[in-house]
């Protein structure tokens, strides 16, 4: 690495930045506080990052490596709390991370999802790919603060992370991933909130899989749950299994009127029932 010098100029901005206690810097940032062309920002922001004073988070952003990272500029190693910074707000992590992070999955994704309301492109920090999934605002609940490597980000709860598994099994790892969710939470979820999660997503197909599955994996639900279950089966048959993936031969479940396309064996996997 370069030698961490500064030209004046280069350390009149990061002196402000340190006293601002500015950690996330961008090129906007850097003209406002230079009063300098974008040109002229970018030729900075550049010399910084080869000096070792700004680490490169997406284009036009940086994090700020500043004095107390020594005097070879180690940056923060934790790249959630660092990038949520750039998510835009709200937002929470979801689906296959999120799964992991409750202990219903035991395979890590290379992939984080993270939810939002309005659609961003994928980006990629540290060989950590983020991919974001924009959801209707109506759905935009059942998330909470949680402290990751010692930084504060928005993470699905247990409850959501469930049915988040059974709403798009395609972003965990498909149904056998789903059931290995509801097999794993079983004995820890919050039969309330599932209850009024499931109200709000207001899905037939989401409700009836979940019902399968508990039946299946022999989990006792409580009279309310197992009555609104009951409410949810409809006329027309739902599937299991993604069609695409499964196609679309198999048992008809008469309770649920679900047509079970995948394999007993396959839906099961690990899954042990005692």
């Amino acid at each position: 690495m370069t030698k961490r010098s500064l030209s004046k100029r280069e350390g009149d901005l990061i002196l402000a930045l340190e006293w601002d206690k500015q950690s996330l810097v961008t090129i906007k940032d850097i003209m406002r506080r230079l009063r300098c062309s974008n040109a002229y920002a970018r030729y900075l922001a550049h010399t910084l990052h080869k000096k070792g004073w700004l680490e490169t988070l997406a284009k036009g952003h940086y994090q700020l490596i500043g004095a107390a990272r020594g005097p070879k500029g180690v940056p923060d190693m934790n790249p959630y709390g660092v990038v949520a910074r750039l998510f835009p707000k709200p937002y929470f992590l979801a689906y296959h991370w999120a799964g992991t992070h409750h202990g219903l999955l035991t395979q890590v994704s290379y992939v984080t999802h993270v939810a939002v309301l309005r659609p961003k492109a994928p980006m990629e920090f540290k060989n950590i790919r983020f991919e974001f999934i924009k959801l209707a605002k109506k759905r935009f609940f059942g998330y909470a603060e949680a402290t990751i490597m010692g930084e504060k980000v928005l993470i699905a709860d247990r409850e959501r992370t469930l049915l988040d598994a059974l709403d798009r099994p395609t972003l965990i790892g498909g149904i056998e991933a789903s059931a290995q969710s509801v097999f794993h939470a079983g004995k820890k979820w919050d039969a309330g909130r599932i209850l009024e999660y499931l109200r709000r997503f207001d899905d037939s197909a989401l409700a009836r899989r979940f019902g399968y599955l508990c039946q299946t994996l022999r989990i006792v639900l409580p009279e309310d749950l197992t009555a609104y279950l009951s409410s949810q089966v409809k006329k027309d048959a739902a599937y299991l299994g993604s069609p695409k993936r499964w196609g679309t031969q198999g048992d008809r479940d008469k309770r649920w009127n679900l047509i079970l396309n995948v394999p007993r064996e396959e839906l099961m996997g690990e899954v042990r029932i005692g």
